[in-house]
């Protein structure tokens, strides 16, 4: 019998133990510490001493691989101390850790849980992997996934990394041909790294991006609320929603496949998730129900046994 467990070193701290290809347990530590988005520290001397009280679940398990997802901090400085911190709370014969696979990650979430044969795979987040020179954070994602294979079509990344919006900055986007799938280059706001700016901008703080969304819904109603907080929340539902329609429209023209998945913690919006679902009637989505980091501990087990292999 395959042991498998998958760990997601992100915020959303999170484990999830797969017996021969099946999810038999899921975890994120928040759960146990009560500590909300829980993220280690990034405590570069390595120096950790952060017990994980989901790992006492599996004291008694011998995994055959443990497979590792984060995000891109920067340099392995940081993640892989957290990893051998891990690695010293469970039993374990060897590892597996690929900095570059979050959005494959989130794919393979989604794709685990939809029960689809095949799908394309449209990612959408605040950012994950670093691309190009390591001076773009990757936003938007579109792969194909079958049983066989996952494989990358698109990926747009941007390298404006403000707090601030700067409404005169000139739109600059760039196609790449140094890969093997189609890479944009820019330097704007988009996906769910503009719906974070915005949530910035309207007061609120960082994971509180569902704020935004619930009060987007009183724009024009009558209410108490802020009229400048409704326009910029109105403002991020409606340019973000523009955004995934066009993501959408480009990855039909990669495969005629109907089953879109969406996954990346931009999809824990509901609103526009439903309304995706109206403007394409002609096509069978299904929404990651872990779209957001926690869910890549169950993309890592999944894409290491299943691709890996």
């Amino acid at each position: 019998m395959r042991k498998i467990l998958g760990v997601n070193t992100s915020h959303n701290v999170s484990f999830a133990y797969f017996e021969d290809n099946i999810l038999k347990e899921y975890y994120e530590e928040d759960r146990f510490n009560k500590i909300k988005n829980f993220l280690p520290e990034e405590n570069e001397d390595g120096n950790y001493t952060y017990k994980y009280k989901a790992l006492e679940k599996f004291k008694d398990i011998t995994f055959d691989v443990v497979a590792f997802a984060s995000y891109d901090r920067g340099h392995l400085q940081i993640e892989l101390p957290i990893i051998k911190h891990i690695l010293k709370q469970v039993k374990y014969k060897k590892y597996y850790f690929d900095i570059n696979n979050h959005h494959i990650y989130h794919a393979n979430c989604g794709y685990y849980f939809s029960k689809f044969k095949e799908a394309i795979a449209v990612i959408t987040d605040g950012g994950g992997e670093i691309i190009h020179n390591r001076d773009f954070q990757v936003i938007q994602s579109i792969f194909t996934v079958n049983k066989e294979q996952i494989k990358k079509f698109y990926q747009k990344a941007t390298n404006n990394f403000s707090y601030y919006f700067n409404d005169n900055e000139k739109i600059i986007e760039k196609n790449i041909t140094d890969y093997d799938f189609d890479l944009i280059l820019s330097n704007a706001l988009f996906g769910g790294y503009k719906y974070y700016r915005y949530t910035k901008k309207a007061g609120f703080k960082s994971f509180e991006e569902g704020q935004l969304m619930g009060i987007a819904a009183y724009k024009n109603k009558n209410t108490n609320l802020d009229k400048n907080v409704l326009e910029i929340a109105d403002k991020a539902q409606k340019e973000t929603l523009q955004e995934i329609i066009e993501l959408i429209e480009r990855a039909k023209t990669y495969s005629d496949c109907k089953n879109i998945i969406l996954s990346g913690g931009y999809h824990l919006n509901c609103a526009n998730n439903f309304k995706l679902v109206k403007h394409f009637p002609e096509l069978n989505f299904f929404v990651d129900p872990i779209p957001y980091d926690g869910g890549m501990a169950v993309g890592a087990a999944y894409y290491y046994e299943n691709y890996l292999q």
